[in-house]
């Protein structure tokens, strides 16, 4: 016995296009990447599962966040060229760190 069922949709040209470079970049069918597109929609709703309580809470939170960045307490790289940068940097100075550690 069947448990799905075959429904017809229409879109326009380029968002079926995106939904084929998709279903092709994920090895998903063209209804595995709709059933996605559909959990991911159903998942919005768990927003409001926060107490209020919990919202005060990440609000603050994002707030002072947002209280230190304005008074220019922020670092990283910003764009993927900074980014790879940082983290060849890293990786060499951590590669680096265990040499030194290996001689002593």
């Amino acid at each position: 016995m069947r448990t799905t069922r075959a429904i017809s949709i229409s879109l326009p040209p380029s968002e079926l296009k995106l939904a084929v470079r998709l279903a092709r970049q994920t090895n998903r069918s063209l209804s595995g990447v709709f059933r996605e597109g559909l959990k991911r929609l159903q998942l919005v709703p768990v927003l409001d599962e926060y107490t209020p309580e919990q919202r005060r809470v990440i609000d603050a939170d994002i707030a002072a966040s947002m209280d230190e960045f304005k008074q220019g307490r922020f670092h990283g790289p910003f764009t993927a060229e900074e980014s790879a940068r940082y983290i060849e940097k890293v990786a060499k100075q951590r590669a680096a760190a265990r040499k030194a550690r290996r001689k002593a």
